[in-house]
């Protein structure tokens, strides 16, 4: 009976030593992951950054002017000047990306010559990314004081045909033809902007 004693006595402390010789292991195992935490925080940092990355990477693509119809509808008169809605028609098969402002000015002489300054721009705060689908719209509210408004040895009038229209981050230019008169005077501003706005 004591040597059974003993025995089993014997056997519980092979069980401890085994019992403490896997707890290093685990904390090897433990020790062995600040060697792997800098792959864990890069995965995490890939991770994180990847919906920031995505837009750019699968989102639509910038609206280019072959991508747009530009447009000019309205007309109203008020207080010495006429208020247009000036369009962007997304014309592609796919949905693209614009918004702000762009540039305008007015045209003439038969060969796209600039008459005067360029549109001014109003309303900074109201600046928005705009994303088009094939049919989309955006519109901008664009302002053209009378020439008339201005002493004609300031304004040095000259009939303008159209508007140049640059679309927002673009460097290729739409025409639009519109018939009014401009100020060769730079230090005179007839036009004026307002960030485009999506319809609908």
């Amino acid at each position: 009976m004591h040597t059974l004693r003993l025995l089993a006595a014997t056997a519980a402390l092979g069980l401890l030593a085994g019992c403490a010789g896997g707890s290093p292991e685990r904390t090897s195992a433990g020790t062995s992951s600040p060697r792997q935490s800098p792959t864990h925080p890069t995965t995490k940092t890939a991770g994180s950054a990847s919906p920031s990355a995505a837009p750019s990477s699968t989102g639509p693509a910038r609206c280019t002017t072959r991508d747009l119809r530009v447009s000019l509808t309205g007309g109203e008169g008020a207080a010495g000047s006429t208020y247009f809605d000036l369009n962007l028609t997304n014309i592609s098969g796919h949905p693209c990306r614009t918004g702000g402002f762009g540039g305008v000015s007015l045209v003439g002489n038969g060969n796209g010559t600039q008459i005067g300054a360029p549109a001014d721009r109003t309303q900074t705060e109201k600046v928005r990314a705009i994303t088009l689908r094939p049919g989309g719209k955006a519109t901008a509210t664009l302002r053209e004081t009378n020439a008339e408004n201005y002493p004609p040895t300031r304004c040095r009038p000259a009939p303008a045909e159209g508007f140049r229209v640059y679309p927002p981050n673009e460097t290729h230019a739409a025409y639009v033809a519109h018939g009014s008169t401009g100020c060769r005077n730079e230090k005179v501003h007839l036009l004026s902007l307002a960030p485009y706005q999506p319809v609908g």
